[in-house]
């Protein structure tokens, strides 16, 4: 059952990658003048973090310190898939939001229902770095190394 979990942790990441790496994404983070170098830092490290996953997939069956790294990695994964969904939603928001105002349709998301707060955006992000970074420091206490097949 482990195996079938962390399959799906490798998969997240990988998604996550694709996604930062889209020029879509990162037009986003332009238009809004958001740090897109934390954008690169994160995906960096997201795949420094995907290429030691198999090691800890292995080692964490005898060591508990490495289960519990996984346990936390999983977390961090899921709130940066959480925040990604969030910038991904704002920006098709913002996409409909544009093609209505060009067709002359009434505007069915008002800007108030949800707002989105691009000021905080910065703050998240970089404290999901710093939560992605700490974890990609600690494996080499825990003797994870990327492993190649």
């Amino acid at each position: 059952m482990a195996l079938v979990g962390e399959a799906l942790l490798s998969g997240s990441i990988q998604v996550l990658c694709d996604k930062i790496a889209s020029g879509e994404f990162m037009d986003f983070f332009r238009a809004r003048r958001l740090n897109h170098s934390l954008v690169d830092k994160l995906k960096v490290t997201l795949m420094t973090l995907h290429a030691i996953l198999n090691d800890a997939e292995e080692k964490q069956i005898v060591n508990p310190a490495v289960a519990m790294w996984l346990d936390e990695l999983k977390d961090a994964v899921f709130d940066a898939q959480d925040l990604v969904d969030e910038m991904d939603t704002e920006a098709l928001r913002h996409e409909v939001k544009d093609q209505t105002k060009q067709t002359q349709v009434c505007n069915f998301l008002p800007t108030s229902l949800s707002p989105f707060n691009y000021k905080g955006m910065n703050g998240r992000i970089e404290d999901l770095f710093q939560r992605l970074e700490h974890l990609a420091e600690q494996r080499n206490r825990l003797g994870l190394r990327a492993v190649s097949y």
